[in-house]
């Protein structure tokens, strides 16, 4: 008798690889979608917890929210990335958050995107219509720090 596999063997061994090899694939997809559903969170929880510094040594941001555009986001990131030029004038913490995120806006429904709800930032989900701060998730959007003006003011109130 010789050693070996039968045919019947074979074919069995590889439909029980391609049955787990099926279940792997498919989770695969649900790790990866929650997983940027995790550092999206964090993105927002960072930019939130920059707001709460920033409200501690100015005053607390309030900027009304304009739904057909990405100003009222981009804007109050601005202040948060703000560092007085004048040792005199710079406030403890500054800037609040990192000077070389540099998003850009997005109303597309199928991204993850970050709102200005008038008080705090907030995540909207993919299938979610409005438009908000793009969330990458390849780094993309951390390049060189925008240099402000001399005469920048913070807005907000």
């Amino acid at each position: 008798m010789r050693a070996g596999f039968s045919m019947t063997e074979l074919v069995i061994v590889i439909s029980v690889i391609g049955v787990i090899s099926g279940l792997a694939v498919s989770n695969y997809g649900n790790l990866l979608k929650s997983s940027k559903e995790t550092v999206a969170l964090d993105r927002v929880e960072m930019l939130n917890r920059a707001l709460s510094s920033f409200a501690v040594e100015n005053f607390e941001q309030r900027l009304n929210r304009i739904d057909s555009s990405t100003g009222d986001e981009l804007a109050v990131l601005l202040n948060l990335q703000f560092e007085n030029p004048n040792p005199a004038k710079k406030k403890l913490g500054q800037p609040y958050f990192d000077a070389r995120y540099r998003p850009s806006g997005s109303s597309d429904s199928n991204e993850y995107r970050i709102r200005w709800n008038g008080r705090s930032y907030e995540l909207l989900r993919p299938g979610t219509s409005g438009s908000g701060i793009l969330m990458n998730f390849n780094g993309s959007d951390f390049t060189t720090p925008f240099v402000f003006d001399e005469d920048f003011k913070l807005s907000g109130r």
